[in-house]
């Protein structure tokens, strides 16, 4: 299965702390897009150097974990994690975003 994974910067609340978050967006068997966040298990792989970046990856694996949360306002929320404790470096990822403009 190929996925491609992207990195954002984030700070702790107090801001002392900055620490990097990985997400990717994956499509089930009826063509719903689901965002999830990636997590890679650091005694089984190593996090990619450069962001984003395309995998591949066997789907025995990894894992996806789905959890439901509670908002402070008292929303509830669902949030899926892709653990991944295995891959291979696909292709490099080519930003086609602005290919429809001049």
């Amino acid at each position: 299965m190929k996925i491609t994974v992207f990195s954002k910067k984030r700070q702790t609340k107090d801001g002392k702390k900055v620490f990097y978050t990985y997400f990717t967006r994956l499509t089930n068997k009826a063509g719903e897009v689901v965002t999830a966040s990636v997590k890679f298990v650091e005694s089984e792989c190593d996090v990619p150097e450069t962001f984003p970046c395309n995998l591949v990856i066997d789907k025995s694996l990894c894992n996806l974990a789905t959890k439901t949360e509670t908002a402070d306002d008292g929303h509830e929320y669902t949030t899926k994690t892709l653990w991944v404790k295995g891959y291979e470096m696909g292709e490099p990822y080519v930003d086609t975003s602005l290919d429809d403009f001049e």
